[in-house]
């Protein structure tokens, strides 16, 4: 079967998202600051598949208003402005947390695998199709209705979580590389400064 990534091997098939996902696009949240105690994910928040850095946060008023919003673990989260096509799987981690505007959530149902979907929005030719389908050209963006027609191959559900894990495993591998390269260039900026005032202390550190 010819689908949006290719021909399709026996026993998967393509479906738009609309029928696999329910699709929620974020609230606007203008009062969100960095010191609430429930965190708001934003487009800042995405990148390489996964939440990163520090989310902003509401009160628990605010909150409670917003329980529609709230994310749960295997939810998917898709930037709508900007840089379109940056995602983010929800893990157990973030459970509970709000996601704002500028933010559309993607929750599968039973016979999507979580980690699947969110690799498959990776693939080359679905990014491109977030590309050809954007609306606007200064900050391009996309409407859930859009994104809805998105189509999806769906293989077997054993081969979607096989290829969930597999990838998955490589996102550890590169998240633990990242976490090292962090830790490294924050020791090179604190020493940086110190070498500099007290070349005395370049002893025992060229090897």
């Amino acid at each position: 079967m010819k689908a949006l990534i290719g021909d399709l091997p026996d026993g998967w098939h393509q479906v738009p998202l609309k029928e696999i996902c329910d699709l929620v696009a974020g609230p606007s949240i203008p009062s969100a600051v960095s010191s609430g105690d429930f965190p708001v994910v934003k487009p800042r928040n995405v990148g390489d598949g996964r939440l990163v850095g520090v989310a902003d946060g509401v009160e628990a008023e605010v909150a409670a208003e917003l329980f529609r919003y709230r994310l749960m673990d295997g939810d998917v989260v898709c930037v709508r402005t900007g840089g379109l096509g940056r995602h983010a799987l929800v893990t157990s981690e973030h459970e509970g947390w709000l996601f704002g505007t500028g933010m559309i959530r993607l929750r599968p149902g039973d016979q999507v695998n979580p980690r699947y979907f969110n690799h498959y929005l990776s693939h080359p030719l679905v990014q491109d199709w977030f590309k050809r389908n954007a609306a606007g050209s200064a900050i391009p963006s996309i409407s859930g209705r859009a994104l809805g027609t998105l189509p999806v191959a769906i293989p077997p559900i054993e081969i979607q979580v096989a290829i969930g894990n597999v990838l998955g495993a490589l996102d550890e591998k590169i998240a633990v590389h990242h976490q090292i390269g962090q830790a490294t260039a924050e020791l090179r900026d604190a020493l940086l400064p110190r070498l500099f005032g007290d070349p005395d202390g370049l002893t025992g550190l060229e090897s």
